[in-house]
């Protein structure tokens, strides 16, 4: 009798013991994880510009290949602070991806270019990091902003049609 009393604990404790942890709500993943390395680097894409193919930020400007990447680590602080020749503030979190112009009216780079971008026009921002990331989807604040998720350590800001590229302009991509 002592065996069976035994054995029903047994199987009691371990039914609850299933039954608790198998009730448990799954802790959400981070789809970004805090100290990971990130290389940002931009590309092009205009019908007036480029003749509607897509080319690397540095040709536009001329300059050496790879010479305006940006390699920083995810933490508190904006990451990439005055990216691209004074173009874009970039903060990356465990959770969001955001852009701010902060270029300003008559800079000398950019100062002509500001506009609301027209239709066959995209600016991407490839941002490669050191290993992968949990991204599984986005939303965008913005409607002429999207996230292309290439793999799982190559995320794509792709800029369109529609977008108020001037002084002040922010968008916000929020990751899952």
């Amino acid at each position: 009798m002592k065996f069976i009393t035994l054995n029903v604990a047994i199987l009691a404790t371990l039914f609850l013991i299933l039954l608790f942890t198998s009730c448990e709500e799954d802790t959400p993943s981070i789809p970004i994880a805090l100290g990971s390395s990130v290389t940002v680097t931009n590309t092009f894409e205009s019908i007036a510009f480029t003749n509607g193919t897509e080319e690397a930020i540095e040709d536009l400007f001329q300059l050496p290949a790879g010479s305006l990447a940006s390699r920083a680590n995810v933490g508190e602080a904006v990451e990439f602070s005055a990216y691209l020749l004074g173009l874009y503030d970039i903060d990356i979190t465990e959770s969001s991806i955001s852009f701010e112009v902060v270029a300003q009216v008559g800079d000398s780079t950019y100062g002509n270019l500001f506009r609301t971008l027209e239709a066959g026009t995209t600016d991407r921002y490839y941002l490669t990091f050191d290993k992968s990331q949990n991204v599984n989807g986005f939303s965008s604040n913005n409607s002429s902003v999207g996230l292309r998720i290439d793999s799982d350590n190559i995320l794509v800001v792709e800029i369109g049609e529609g977008f108020d590229f001037n002084p002040g302009t922010t968008f916000e991509i929020t990751l899952n």
